[in-house]
């Protein structure tokens, strides 16, 4: 913590988050502890403040730290290295770009390609094996579909993982039953495997770590739930966060779950307040892009399917009601409203059968949920982390999938309405990580153009959705006896914005930055004269 004298924000916009009283004028800081909050009149007389460092604010606002509910910040830390194909346009993009990389590297060393969106290619097909094999590159090949529930390896990447003598449901086939390099949910886990094995020291991954938790931090992130996917290839290493945390080098909090029960069982939650297990992650459905969301309905643009589940419900009772006995924090992966049919029937039948979570279950994603299931939630010990971004990311994509049934997608406000924590998050790297388009999302529901907005009815005001990213999770963690929000007592993890946001154009809300991130009372990003930083 900060020694010598407290740090004083002075002046500005403060919006605390907490009770009738949400807008203060200036803060003290000490030892990492919010120790008075209130008018610059009041402040100016306080003990603190005559010795104290002093940063005018000059009207600007300041919110609590921000958290992101749901992401992979240890494949976030990767794919900020990888070949972005997020703007490719064709095949022969992505191909372009691939032989730039190998052309820079060493034959054998593998290439790691991410963000893939072959909705935004001018044929909406994915590629193959063949599609890289015939730029004549020496490396393994392995590329990321911006969903993750999907990957496409070259013929050098499945050999090397033996996918060619491997029989799993997710391999996709030609008809004479070769590997066309399409693999999809489990089946992507060898040549993830193989890729790490090959690619990733430790030390890589501590540099990559340092700055991608710099960059959260410099857009007012304080606080990562990660969530390790091993079954998807996005695992994570908590040690690694260890070290940065004994080095003084976290730049933000970073609390995991796992898509495992440990073994030995962790008991719920272990660590500090900076670094953490938390509990489990289940996956109950796919995704949306890759038509494995289940639903309870046909996709309207391959009426053969309707997705698929992950597991059969008696498995999912057994391992959520283990889970819950364990007091773990529980986060659910269910996009699809069939998925969350399965879900919210499992978690009644854990509630009815007498077990009392700790925390309340966390519905992830929830992206297709009807009025009758908004209704059931109400009657749950149940939160929902959502991803706001998902309304200009998928607001073409979803209404192509789903026909008429679109209008269960992203109900926000009617969450919100019926009483429902929501809790924001990115999933980076498969959306944006900066939250501030999450709240210009919540509150605009525009597409990234501007030009359209999708379900006008569904928006939230500011301050709705300035809770989704700073008080909410604090709650549904149950962080919030300690932070969350801008109150004396409580741990000083605090954004400067660079205007008031109160006073201008929802539609300029995704052009705010961020001046200064204090984490603990020291700051994350930015500079403030005279005060301590992180590493």
């Amino acid at each position: 913590m900060t020694e010598g004298p407290a740090l004083y924000l002075r002046n500005g916009r403060v919006w605390t988050g907490e009770g009738d009283g949400l807008f203060a004028e200036s803060i003290i800081i000490k030892d990492g502890i919010i120790e008075a909050v209130g008018t610059t009149a009041d402040l100016d007389v306080h003990k603190l403040a005559k010795n104290a460092v002093v940063n005018e604010l000059n009207g600007v606002t300041v919110i609590p730290g921000m958290s992101d509910c749901h992401i992979h910040v240890l494949t976030s830390a990767k794919w900020m290295q990888s070949v972005d194909l997020s703007n490719t346009k064709n095949c022969a993009d992505m191909q372009a770009l691939l032989r730039e990389k190998s052309a820079e590297i060493s034959p054998d060393t593998w290439i790691y390609a991410t963000s893939l969106n072959e909705m935004n290619w001018d044929v909406k097909v994915m590629p193959e094996a063949s599609d890289i094999d015939n730029i004549g590159i020496p490396n393994p090949v392995l590329i990321h579909r911006i969903c993750t529930h999907a990957t496409v390896a070259n013929t050098k990447a499945m050999e090397e993982a033996g996918i060619y003598s491997m029989d799993l449901p997710g391999i996709r086939r030609d008809k004479s039953g070769k590997p066309t390099g399409v693999l999809v949910e489990g089946a992507q886990l060898p040549v993830h495997d193989a890729m790490k094995k090959a690619l990733y020291t430790r030390e890589r991954l501590l540099a990559y770590l340092h700055t991608y938790l710099k960059h959260a931090a410099s857009l007012g992130l304080t606080t990562l739930h990660s969530c390790s996917a091993k079954s998807l290839g996005m695992e994570e290493e908590l040690g690694l966060y260890q070290r940065l945390y004994d080095s003084e080098s976290l730049s933000c909090r970073v609390y995991n779950v796992h898509d495992e029960l440990s073994v030995p069982s962790m008991g719920g939650v272990m660590g500090n307040d900076f670094v953490r297990f938390e509990g489990f992650k289940l996956f109950l459905d796919g995704s949306i892009g890759a038509r494995t969301a289940a639903m309870s309905f046909p996709y309207a643009d391959d009426p053969t399917t309707k997705g698929m589940y992950i597991h059969e419900t008696e498995e999912l009772l057994e391992k959520l009601t283990e889970s819950t006995r364990r007091r773990d924090h529980i986060l659910s992966h269910a996009i699809g409203d069939g998925a969350i049919d399965q879900l919210l029937n499992v978690v009644a039948s854990v509630c009815k059968d007498g077990a009392s979570p700790d925390y309340p279950y966390l519905l992830n994603h929830i992206e297709i949920c009807r009025p009758d299931q908004i209704e059931k939630m109400s009657k749950l010990p149940v939160a929902c982390v959502i991803q706001p971004t998902y309304v200009y990311s998928d607001m073409d994509m979803i209404p192509e999938r789903l026909g008429e049934n679109e209008k269960y997608a992203c109900v926000w406000k009617s969450l919100t309405d019926a009483g429902i924590i929501l809790c924001g998050s990115s999933d980076n790297p498969i959306e944006d990580l900066n939250p501030l388009m999450g709240i210009w999302s919540l509150v605009t529901r525009k597409s990234l153009d501007g030009k359209r907005v999708w379900k006008e009815e569904e928006k939230l005001s500011l301050e709705q959705a300035l809770h989704v990213y700073t008080t909410n999770p604090a709650k549904a963690y149950s962080t919030w006896q300690w932070n969350g929000s801008i109150s004396e007592g409580k741990a000083a993890d605090i954004i400067v914005l660079d205007r008031n946001i109160f006073e201008i154009p929802a539609d300029e809300l995704r052009d705010v930055k961020v001046s200064n991130t204090l984490l603990a009372g020291k700051l994350s990003f930015g500079n403030i004269s005279g005060w301590e930083s992180y590493k």
